[in-house]
């Protein structure tokens, strides 16, 4: 409840102080939209770089394969279909990421939905998609957290994207946050077992109807930030089990392994196997 009124406080104080960009915090004209000119050119150039089709990773060209890169094709936990990312996760993503996520500003969740709907529309398996389905939160960080992010997301991206929003999954059980866990081990174990097919006394929710039919769907994934692909693979495998047809993923960012690919002119923050994106990093 508390933090609800404190995202109401920012989102009345963003209305009555003159507009900053999103990312940077430069004061910009009302004209200018949401992001000043050099944090807008540098998140739609991270959109042409160079990814893997399967699991999202920034990699140069030639280590792009139709079946995934070397890298997600020798990890026998993947398995999505393909992922849509619209970027790295440089200093302006991160800023525009954490602001969504611990001040629930609005203006971030849009923009973040413009680059993302610009990413799924350049995948092949776009116009497979047949909904969409969010991260669910569990009701506990809900009431931690002033907005939840991930549903934010996915509501913007299905309007413009004309697609339902539909709650196939939902959190059963409350975990700390991936942020910090020393190892990738360790952040898929943190997940295994927390996600369940929607429905049932645990799974409270007002939103969407539940029951929805999972059988014979293609579902695409819509989270903020991918890491190792935890969070992401673990849901996968529920609607998977559940019948799901094939199941994608989209995701706002996802960093880059050293090695991986050039840094973006904002610094990417780069994320090694075994790495963390940083103590205020939104987990995944």
């Amino acid at each position: 409840m508390f933090a609800t009124l404190r995202g109401l406080a920012l989102g009345l104080l963003d209305a009555a102080l003159p507009q900053t960009c999103i990312a940077c915090g430069t004061w910009i004209p009302a004209e200018s939209g949401v992001a000043c000119p050099a944090c807008r050119a540098e998140l739609l150039l991270d959109l042409d770089r160079p990814a893997c089709d399967r699991c999202g990773r920034t990699l140069p060209p030639q280590a792009i394969h139709p079946d995934g890169c070397a890298r997600c094709r020798t990890e026998h936990f993947w398995n999505v279909s393909g992922v849509a990312r619209a970027g790295l996760y440089g200093k302006r993503m991160r800023s525009l990421l954490v602001d969504l996520k611990h001040r629930g500003d609005e203006r971030n969740g849009v923009f973040a939905a413009e680059l993302l709907v610009a990413a799924v529309r350049r995948q092949a398996w776009a116009a497979e998609i047949e909904c969409l389905a969010p991260v669910p939160m569990h009701w506990l960080r809900r009431l931690q957290r002033p907005c939840d992010h991930a549903r934010i997301l996915a509501e913007h991206v299905g309007r413009r994207l004309g697609l339902p929003l539909v709650r196939l999954v939902r959190r059963v059980r409350h975990t700390p946050s991936q942020t910090g866990l020393p190892s990738k081990h360790a952040r898929f174990a943190n997940v295994r077992g927390c996600f369940a097919p929607a429905g049932g006394l645990r799974g409270l929710a007002t939103w969407p109807a539940r029951g929805t039919r999972v059988r014979g769907r293609t579902v695409c994934i819509v989270d903020n930030l991918m890491l190792s692909g935890a969070t992401v693979c673990e849901v996968a495998k529920v609607l998977r089990a559940a019948g799901a047809r094939r199941v994608y993923a989209a995701v706002v960012a996802r960093p880059a392994a050293p090695g991986d690919a050039p840094t973006s002119a904002g610094g990417a923050i780069g994320v090694g196997a075994d790495a963390e994106a940083g103590p205020a990093a939104p987990s995944a």
